[in-house]
């Protein structure tokens, strides 16, 4: 929100400058057109801060983790066309910004994987929320895939969702193999103040 609001001020206050400084100097052609230039390049600076802020923490997440990953698997069915599920085992936890954001990006891996790779049919989505733990589960029906391959290819998706999981005091295990579908799995212990 501070990247957003503070950048996205100080970036709108040059755009107004930049206007007013082509107001301030008619009949220059070269001078007009290097100014709508520099007018353009700030308002792409602009999308770019509002691109990167909602990326930082998904506007989903204002309304809970719950709320957040029912809108994600909805929205991944509908661009998919796979069957997916969400289901919510326990009461909705109350996490920390950097918890719920590290769920979400984890479970958005998982489903962007199902996607790109797994030919699968269907995905499901389960939290899990006990007073000492939570355990979020993504699978598939899908084509699986050597890890011990995907380790040796340094495979960035599967190394971020694994820091991701480490950063919030949890631990990431995915389960797959060539025919058999694919697990991922993250258990975070409950500490107070998550």
């Amino acid at each position: 929100m501070e990247i957003h609001d503070e950048l996205g001020q100080l970036l709108t206050a040059l755009k107004m400058d930049v206007s007013l400084l082509k107001m301030r100097l008619p009949g220059d052609q070269e001078v007009a057109k290097r100014a709508d230039d520099m007018r353009e390049l700030v308002e792409r600076t602009i999308w770019m801060v509002r691109n990167v802020a909602s990326h930082l923490r998904p506007a989903a997440l204002n309304y809970g983790i719950v709320s957040a990953l029912e809108w994600l698997v909805d929205d991944f069915g509908r661009r998919s066309g796979l069957a997916c599920q969400f289901r919510l085992n326990g009461n909705e936890p109350v996490l920390s910004d950097a918890h719920a954001t590290a769920m979400f990006r984890i479970v958005q891996a998982s489903l962007t994987n199902v996607a790109r790779h797994a030919c699968a049919t269907r995905a499901d989505v389960t939290l899990t929320s006990t007073p000492t733990a939570l355990d979020l589960h993504v699978s598939d029906d899908g084509c699986g895939f050597d890890q011990e391959a995907a380790r040796r290819d340094y495979s960035y998706g599967l190394l971020g969702m694994s820091e991701r999981a480490r950063l919030i005091g949890g631990s990431l295990l995915i389960d797959s193999a060539p025919g058999t579908g694919t697990s991922v799995s993250i258990h975070i212990p409950l500490q107070d103040g998550l």
